[in-house]
């Protein structure tokens, strides 16, 4: 096994870059040209593959016998065809059912939680809160979440940026109660986060030694002025961050030390994409409805058949009478009877598969409305096989939000010296809370009797009522009221 060190010590860049690509451990690197072509819709093979779904040739004119003027000969005239475009159907089923998933992963954003009470700590968290805050984790969490079900890996990247809109003056201000009228000394950086995944452009390579990633390498490419693009990797040691880019055939290379004592690089990687098992199943569904779309054009209208000889019409347009003649003179529609509901039949199972496969609820209206009755505890019954598909994910999104956590408190602690020792002996925990429609009703109803029933304190009623954030505020309201009450009791007029 290579070390990272010995491969970077390699004298020519070229054989670096290509060593570094090989030690990717049990990571496999994804199919990203086939993962690609099953997110966007405009490339299934419905649309792309003529071969395999072709255009139709339909005929316009048949060919007719023509007798020569001149040698009175009779030949035939060929036959003359239009092609006519086939339907093509296509469905972004992966996109819906990832985008599904992604919501009932992160849409309710993960809390981190610190068990201790010293403000030592209390001041790391806050500190991190506003990290994640500045960062706009909330929506980078959708866009991790959804690279890695439907790309297969994400990595996110931090580095340092001047600190040129006072966010550390503006975090001290807010902890002026935890600080003991001190006034730390503003750090002059703070952190900032970058997304990497296959889709935005960026091959991934992590480096493994033993199962620990001990470098990750980035590859992309960089456009010019002139609109030429150059090929760029970025690999990110323990230490430092080396760029290689390549200019006129040579590569160039710059180096400077990220200051972090982690790698600040934190990746996220499956197997296989998420919807992989409802692939056949899509491909089916588009075939099905494309061929259908086609018979609806040539044979939605009925066609009218006659039988005999047309003696005389009658009447206007609207109200013509056509009289056949001869023997068995008819006249009848030709109809479809059966086909459109054996279509609906197949077209209805083959998305209750693709949905239940994945543990996906449909949510459009009329999928909700069949719910009886509407509440957040039938929703919850309703949701439960993607609330429990979404706690399997957590085994590795938990793990990756946990990862982000720990390194942002290490990272912390090395920015601003007040935060330092609460790096060293702080524990955070990271909380995952799955999207759920909750009833608020039922909550303060259930509040309401385990307080009564003396299971819980009144305290314990209001957090679980949702007014976590103004408990203290919400007991004072109530002492208040309740001494208010029995004060006009006392002084009420009796007969």
């Amino acid at each position: 096994m290579a070390k990272i060190d010995e491969i970077l010590a390699l004298p020519d860049i070229g054989e670096r870059i290509e060593r570094l690509k090989r030690y990717r451990g049990k990571y496999a690197q994804p199919d990203k040209q086939r993962n690609w072509a099953d997110w966007n819709e405009q490339l299934h093979e419905i649309v792309t593959d003529h071969r395999k779904y072709p255009d139709s040739q339909v005929l316009v004119e048949k060919g007719r016998p023509v007798a020569s003027k001149v040698t009175g000969k009779i030949t035939h005239t060929d036959d003359r065809t239009e092609t006519v475009e086939a339907n093509r159907v296509a469905l972004p089923v992966e996109q819906d059912i990832v985008n599904t998933q992604t919501a009932f992963a992160v849409g309710t954003e993960p809390r981190v939680k610190c068990e201790s009470d010293d403000p030592a700590d209390r001041r790391m968290l806050a500190a991190l809160n506003a990290t994640l805050r500045k960062n706009f984790m909330r929506y980078n969490n959708k866009r991790e979440v959804r690279s890695w079900l439907a790309e297969q890996e994400v990595a996110e990247y931090w580095y340092k940026v001047e600190d040129r809109h006072g966010f550390w003056p503006k975090l001290w201000n807010s902890l002026r109660s935890l600080l003991g009228g001190s006034r730390p000394a503003n750090a002059s950086h703070r952190l900032k986060a970058m997304v990497w995944s296959p889709f935005r452009g960026d091959e991934l390579y992590p480096f493994m030694e033993n199962d620990e990633m001990t470098g990750f390498m980035r590859g992309y490419r960089l456009k010019d002025h002139d609109g030429s693009e150059r090929q760029c990797y970025m690999c990110v040691t323990a230490t430092e961050v080396i760029t290689w880019r390549q200019q006129g055939g040579l590569w160039q290379e710059e180096r400077f030390a990220h200051g972090f004592s982690k790698i600040p690089v934190l990746y996220m990687w499956r197997p296989r994409p998420y919807c992989h098992k409802v692939r056949s199943l899509r491909v089916r569904l588009e075939k099905l409805l494309s061929q259908y779309a086609d018979c609806i054009d040539y044979h939605f209208f009925p066609y009218l058949l006659l039988f005999g000889e047309v003696e005389r019409f009658q009447g206007r347009n609207r109200n013509h009478i056509i009289q056949m003649m001869g023997q068995g003179a008819n006249a009848q529609y030709l109809t479809w009877n059966q086909v459109p509901e054996t279509v609906r039949f197949e077209a209805e199972n083959l998305l209750d598969l693709i949905y239940s496969l994945t543990n996906t609820p449909r949510l459009s209206f009329k999928d909700l409305m069949g719910s009886s009755p509407v509440s957040g505890e039938s929703f919850k019954y309703r949701f439960m096989g993607a609330n429990m598909a979404t706690e399997i994910n957590y085994e590795d999104i938990g793990e990756f939000m946990q990862r982000r956590v720990n390194f942002l408190v290490s990272a912390l602690g090395s920015l601003s010296v007040e935060l330092t020792a609460a790096a060293r002996t702080a524990d955070f925990e990271v909380e995952m809370q799955p999207f759920v429609l909750d009833s608020k009703a039922a909550d303060v109803s259930t509040a309401v009797q385990a307080v009564s029933g003396g299971v819980w304190s009144r305290r314990e009623g209001i957090a679980f009522a949702g007014n976590t954030d103004r408990i203290d505020e919400e007991l004072a309201a109530i002492r208040e009221e309740q001494a208010r009450d029995k004060r006009a009791d006392l002084f009420e007029p009796t007969d």
